[in-house]
């Protein structure tokens, strides 16, 4: 079966590697990996706190007052930065899937080895993806990571879909 003379299994391939992107793109960028509220004292009044961070930007709600700061102002430890490194690394493979699998598809289709590229590409992103969540989520034990937030969930399910989509082009002939 085929939709606009592209193999059916090839299309889903496609539609999924952006799907992964697209999902990659806002847990990669947004600030809600860890979310969460605290008491502090401002003022001899006790007040609450509320606190989200993602990987590039942590930012904190006090009196309805929220200020954001850059990571890189904090002194974030260096598992910290493995994982800002590994998920650089999944969202760059991601981007090379897409543009891999456009050119195979619409540009060069009459070379295979692209089609061994697109792959190469979703899994190493998978791979590269998952590395920075489980490093996050094994140093991560003092951020209380039972708050952990949509943006954290986003890259895992983008890790979930390139992997979906790299069997998917594997099964394809």
């Amino acid at each position: 079966m085929e939709i606009a003379g592209i193999n059916l299994l090839t299309f889903v391939g496609f539609v999924l590697t952006i799907v992964a992107a697209v999902f990659d793109l806002i847990g990669f960028v947004t600030p809600y990996w860890v979310s969460g509220s605290t008491t502090a004292v401002v003022a001899l009044t006790s007040v609450n706190v509320d606190a989200n961070e993602g990987l590039w930007r942590y930012c904190q709600t006090v009196l309805g007052d929220t200020t954001c700061q850059s990571q890189g102002d904090r002194d974030v430890g260096s598992w910290f930065e493995a994982v800002q490194a590994m998920e650089t690394l999944g969202f760059l493979c991601l981007i090379a899937a897409v543009i891999v699998v456009i050119l195979k598809l619409f540009v060069l289709k009459d070379k295979p080895v692209l089609k061994a590229v697109g792959i190469g590409c979703l899994a190493a992103a998978a791979a590269f993806i998952l590395i920075g969540v489980c490093v996050f989520g094994a140093k991560g034990s003092s951020l209380q990571t039972e708050n952990l937030h949509f943006a954290f969930a986003f890259v895992i399910i983008a890790a979930i879909i390139a992997i979906v989509a790299s069997v998917l082009f594997g099964l394809d002939k």
